[in-house]
């Protein structure tokens, strides 16, 4: 297929974002061919560039997970003259986006209100961790805090335990993959109207949305859903098993595959058995039928049971490091580790972009360092790059 131009070609994405959310949205943007402008606090730059270790000669790895394909420009929005600069990008965009608390903007010069005077057609986006309304509207957003008052973390943890945070910042991610589709769809209408649109998404509503098959249990019945851990609550079995080495998991989310499941582990009996019949009856019997697959698993290898899972076709799959992964030959055929030329580290790789279009492979520029482009976008602009910052 001839290669197409980038989906989100000639778009300009001001990005006044720093930490998780914002970043890792305005990344998916430059992975659709989006210019995006990042604006950070002259000296410091982003908190992520400090956050670590690990640090690659000095860079943060953390921020080189969640920035790349952009530009940055060192702005200090309390100052008239950078604050000026900011609103001159801003006129020029066609997407704005925002996560400071709600008010800071407008308090900055920098709200949409203010924006969108000069740029009618202007998309302006707010991602906070509980939004712009409500009581908790001027709390921090942390993604820590989002996980905990969602349920998330109860939800997750096993039978009894203590409450388990997922290993990386879950409703930072949903949030920021949330925001994009809705300024996607804001591009769309558009296009079609001429119109703007201001966009807002919370931390909070971003992580119940993603948990609504969990969380209609309990608006249609009252009942909390059981915390299950390793396992889900409504399909048996789903879950991580040990073998006699290691752990591996199987799901049998229906009975076809549940069938499948007890001819590998060669358990006719089970078949047979009323109680096990269905998904419905198995999950009312869950904790027998998990011990007796448990006393099975336990004779062999975790190699010998995926093998023969496999045969079967039964979902299984180990519990893999990263390292394990990075080196599956899945992601290596799809080359999803990508190398890109940073000014200062020269080539590093990164994870890649899970966005795919026949005929277009998104853009391989590195994240930027603090202040990289700052003269080349303020020379755009027509504007001094020798006059002394404040």
């Amino acid at each position: 297929m001839e290669p197409s131009s980038p989906p989100l070609a000639g778009v300009l994405v001001l990005d006044l974002t720093r930490a998780v959310t914002g970043p890792f949205c305005t990344m998916t943007l430059a992975d659709l061919g989006a210019r995006v402008i990042k604006v950070e606090e002259p000296g410091t730059g982003d908190e992520t560039r400090h956050w670590g270790p690990p640090f690659v000669d000095g860079e943060s790895a953390y921020f080189l997970g969640v920035n790349r394909g952009k530009e940055s420009i060192e702005l200090n929005l309390k100052e008239p003259r950078d604050l000026e600069i900011a609103r001159r990008l801003a006129a020029k965009a066609d997407v704005v986006i925002e996560n400071f608390r709600p008010g800071v903007a407008d308090r900055l010069g920098v709200g949409y209100e203010q924006l969108r005077a000069a740029n009618p057609k202007l998309i302006y986006a707010s991602i906070s961790g509980f939004g712009q309304t409500g009581p908790f509207r001027e709390k921090p957003g942390y993604d820590l805090l989002a996980q905990a008052l969602s349920g998330f973390m109860r939800l997750s943890a096993s039978p009894g335990g203590p409450p388990v945070k997922a290993g990386f910042p879950v409703a930072d991610i949903l949030a920021g993959m949330f925001a994009g589709q809705a300024i996607l769809a804001a591009l769309y209408r558009r296009q079609r109207t001429g119109e703007g649109a201001y966009v807002e998404i919370a931390l909070l509503e971003s992580i119940l949305a993603a948990m609504c098959s969990i969380s209609a249990q309990f608006l249609l019945t009252g009942q909390e859903p059981v915390s299950m851990g390793i396992g889900q609550s409504n399909i048996v079995p789903y879950q991580v098993f040990q073998c006699q080495d290691e752990s591996i998991i199987i799901g049998a989310p229906n009975d076809r595959l549940w069938q499948r499941f007890c001819q590998a582990l060669d358990q006719p009996g089970w078949l047979a058995e009323e109680r096990y019949a269905t998904n419905a009856s198995r999950t009312v019997h869950r904790a027998e039928l998990v011990t007796q697959i448990e006393a099975v698993l336990a004779a062999r290898p975790a190699a010998d049971w995926l093998r023969r899972l496999e045969e079967f076709e039964v979902p299984c799959a180990p519990i893999n490091s990263l390292g394990r992964i990075f080196s599956h030959p899945q992601v290596l055929a799809r080359n999803f580790a990508v190398e890109v030329d940073h000014s200062r580290l020269g080539p590093i790789k990164l994870v890649g972009s899970p966005l795919h279009f026949a005929g277009f492979e998104p853009p391989r520029q590195a994240p930027p360092l603090l202040g990289e482009h700052t003269e080349k976008i303020l020379s755009e602009l027509d504007h001094p790059v020798t006059e002394p910052r404040p």
